[in-house]
């Protein structure tokens, strides 16, 4: 009598390609080893599915197997990587994801912010991410795209920048709070080349301390760089202090 050997499962996760999100709960898929398998392309009313990676069939066997199948929203028409600055004239929203929910407070007005990604979606509007998860809708009346650095050491002649100070800070230990399961980005200077991301929770250890013309707060990690004071969570004892 033969035995039939179990093969390894894979798991096919159904995604947004553009924020990593699932779709739906991942699937796990089993089978006798040399069983043949087909994984199947789903529809999702609000998607276009863009590309898998894996195997879309094959035989069960003794390796792991992770498919991707990965969608984006048919609203969205052109996404391209981008490395400007934008002013904001007014008090503006931010919000999750395009065309997503408003979140935190407005971004004032008066105000420059960096962005590195933009969408362009089929009903013609632009969205720019300005920071990790936080998206603004351009409005022609109360933005303006500047073909120039504002923050460099010797800005355009008229720009609103003044000569910024950092405060220093005797190794003060402090958290990112920020979404659950959110990262965000940290510079090299505020408003200045993004360095990396830092994730909700991350363990800080801040050296300096700036506050801008627009009054925001930022802190700078002796490793990381800088970031948001909006989202900079100090430790009880050095908030005592």
């Amino acid at each position: 009598m033969k035995i039939l050997k179990t093969g390894r499962p894979i798991w096919v996760y159904y995604q947004d390609i553009d924020s990593g999100s699932n779709l739906e709960v991942p699937q796990l898929i089993r089978g006798y080893e040399n069983d043949g398998y087909t994984i199947v392309k789903k529809e999702f009313p609000q998607y276009k599915f863009v590309e898998s990676q894996g195997k879309l069939s094959g035989k069960f066997d003794g390796n792991q197997e992770n498919v991707h199948l990965l969608y984006r929203k048919k609203s969205w028409g052109e996404i391209e990587d981008i490395d400007m600055f934008i002013y904001i004239k007014a008090p503006t929203k931010q919000f999750d994801q395009v065309e997503g929910m408003p979140i935190d407070n407005e971004l004032p007005g008066d105000m420059y912010v960096r962005s590195f990604e933009r969408v362009a979606t089929t009903n013609g509007e632009f969205w720019y991410e300005v920071n990790a998860d936080r998206w603004i809708k351009f409005d022609v009346n109360s933005m303006q795209i500047v073909h120039h650095d504002p923050f460099a050491k010797q800005p355009v002649k008229g720009s609103p920048v003044t000569e910024l100070r950092v405060l220093p800070l005797n190794k003060v230990k402090a958290t990112v709070d920020y979404l659950k399961g959110g990262h965000l980005y940290t510079y090299d200077y505020p408003y200045g080349k993004a360095t990396g991301t830092v994730a909700n929770g991350q363990d800080l250890v801040l050296v300096g301390r700036m506050e801008d013309e627009n009054g925001v707060t930022w802190y700078q990690d002796e490793k990381r760089g800088f970031i948001n004071g909006a989202y900079v969570h100090l430790s009880q004892q050095d908030e005592d202090d």
